[in-house]
């Protein structure tokens, strides 16, 4: 589900560090699991950073990770989610996603008809790399069940946000059952969806 993403143009994004500085990224075509992405999260929610791609547990390193992406329905049980849900909430910014469908051999594009960009909700935390004492930001897309337009290629589809709804998904001042009902309520509308083929397996 979802492992590869178009993060497309940023010139109308600008980067804030953690030490309080900025700048501009440059525009980048791919991003996998382990890719920086911008992301702006409940801590913050008035800037944007780059957190990487990919939860992190102790059982894992720097370069793979089982938690790249959430399933909506498991939020409350699994509890590297569990502990987040309600105080780690962020939003990712993507211009399309890449499905791959097995039976069809095909690999899929799917963006947004109106040519705008995704807003995927998420959860985040700070991972801390003992052996190099360095402070990791990472985020993990949340799952849930395909729309119809979805349900042609995919049993899942990120949890879409409109534009109008960001600031929902990341107030603190609602709690996670709440945040995540919000969410639930909301399904991506499938015409929203514009959805091609990208690559036909031969």
């Amino acid at each position: 589900m979802c492992g590869h993403v178009e993060i497309g143009e940023q010139k109308d994004i600008k980067i804030i560090t953690r030490d309080g500085g900025s700048y501009t990224p440059k525009n980048n075509g791919g991003g996998n699991p382990g890719s920086m992405l911008p992301v702006v999260t409940d801590a913050v929610p008035d800037k944007v950073q780059q957190y990487r791609w990919g939860l992190l547990s102790l059982d894992d390193n720097r370069v793979h990770s089982k938690h790249k992406h959430a399933r909506i329905e498991s939020l409350f049980l699994v509890p590297l989610w569990r502990e987040l849900v309600g105080k780690k909430h962020c939003v990712v910014r993507i211009q399309a996603f890449f499905e791959y469908n097995k039976e069809q051999e095909r690999t899929y594009r799917v963006e947004r008809t109106d040519g705008q960009p995704f807003y995927i909700a998420g959860l985040w935390d700070v991972w801390f790399d003992i052996k190099t004492g360095i402070l990791l930001p990472t985020f993990t897309m949340i799952t849930m069940e395909p729309n119809a337009a979805m349900a042609q290629i995919h049993d899942r589809m990120p949890a879409i946000l409109e534009r109008n709804d960001i600031k929902t998904w990341i107030n603190g001042n609602y709690t996670g059952e709440q945040r995540v009902a919000f969410l639930r309520s909301k399904p991506c509308p499938p015409e929203n969806l514009k959805i091609t083929i990208h690559k036909q397996t031969l």
